[in-house]
């Protein structure tokens, strides 16, 4: 009888074991190639996010399926001063373009437009300016070589390529997917479509 009861109960912590294990296998699974959480440290991205939500990054896009980043894409990376931080930002330039920061506004050079069209940020607040610093500086013509320009949408209180230049597409974790916390915020994150204005 107690042969059997001991038995029993090895059985049960052998399944629960079990069961932990591949729970823990599929977590990790989830964690490294498919989602992973962040949390909005500060206003850089108001008024699209709030400090304190969270947000759920998906890394199928980009290094499973081999998509490209796009512009508007809000995207995870990490930070190039601090590599132990992530940050969360727009794409604004896509590599091979080149952009420049004037009266306030964005323009953007590529080989369709050669003499530059005017972007059309349905994103930010109205009246926000976007002015360059250190790196992309106004009225400069600043080249993405091979690299992605990001910008936080709240222009004025974002530390962003404007200061610290592109960022490598091997820098970049994935792309923002839902906004999941608090739950009166839960929602798809959706790329914009920009309208080619000069």
């Amino acid at each position: 009888m107690l042969f059997k009861f001991f038995k029993g109960l090895i059985d049960f912590l052998l399944e629960v074991a079990e069961t932990a294990v591949l729970a823990v296998i599929l977590f990790l699974a989830l964690y490294l190639f498919l989602v992973r959480p962040h949390q909005v440290r500060g206003d850089s991205m108001l008024p699209t996010f709030k400090n304190g939500e969270y947000l759920l990054t998906e890394m199928v896009s980009y290094n499973l399926l081999k998509h490209e980043p796009q512009r508007g894409d809000v995207i995870v990376f990490r930070s190039p001063q601090q590599p132990n931080l992530d940050f969360i930002k727009r794409i604004v330039a896509l590599p091979g373009e080149k952009i420049k920061m004037q009266n306030g506004d964005v323009f953007i050079i590529n080989t369709g437009n050669p003499q530059g069209f005017l972007l059309n940020e349905s994103y930010i607040q109205e009246g926000t300016e976007t002015f360059g610093r250190r790196t992309i500086q106004d009225g400069e013509i600043f080249s993405t070589e091979e690299g992605y320009v990001v910008l936080g949408d709240n222009r004025e209180r974002s530390s962003d390529s404007r200061e610290w230049g592109i960022i490598k597409v091997d820098e970049i974790i994935g792309k923002v997917w839902v906004r999941y916390w608090p739950p009166q915020v839960l929602s798809f994150i959706k790329s914009p479509s920009y309208i080619e204005t000069d």
